[in-house]
């Protein structure tokens, strides 16, 4: 599997939800439609709606702090995902913006140069290819962000509504 649209983020400390404001992850500024456009929202309820089918799964890919990258995705599409990865790390291709997924291996957490590992977290937002990845280090933080939109944004909705959304958000 061959990924074009991948979201960067940085964990920091404070936060309750995912994202937002009050999210335990700050996005990049992507700078293109894909992303202006709906595209994350339209992924967030995809991934919303079938939350029960997705799992954690370890990647086997490393930082030099040996911080493994975790992948959070549908566990049907779970092992196409992490070849998927496993050879954009190994053969890095052109993405829509650039990601510092492939700098995994090479990069410490600590470096904070242009060419050096700023993110931790990673998103794809294309249809039918919705999952994140993060270092296990953040993982706390990470769960703690998904449960609470899962919990308190999600299923706060009726279920009519959020079948409207979900249908809404498979529309391109």
């Amino acid at each position: 599997m061959k990924f074009y649209l991948i979201q960067r983020g940085k964990f920091n400390k404070d936060g309750n939800g995912l994202t937002g404001r009050d999210g335990v992850v700050d996005l990049d500024y992507m700078g293109s439609a894909e992303f202006e456009f709906g595209a994350i929202p339209r992924s967030f309820r995809r991934i919303m709606h079938d939350f029960d089918s997705y799992v954690y799964t370890s990647t086997g890919i490393y930082t030099k702090e040996n911080n493994e990258l975790i992948l959070f995705s549908n566990q049907e599409l779970s092992n196409e995902i992490l070849e998927g990865l496993a050879s954009f790390i190994n053969t890095p291709y052109h993405l829509k913006e650039y990601s510092e997924l492939e700098k995994i291996p090479t990069s410490s957490t600590k470096d904070t140069g242009f060419k050096k590992l700023r993110t931790d977290f990673w998103w794809c937002i294309e249809f039918n290819k919705d999952w994140m990845a993060f270092l296990n280090s953040n993982r706390e933080l990470f769960e703690k962000g998904i449960n609470n939109d899962y919990n308190n944004w999600w299923l706060e909705k009726p279920e009519e509504v959020r079948h409207q959304e979900y249908v809404k958000s498979l529309r391109r």
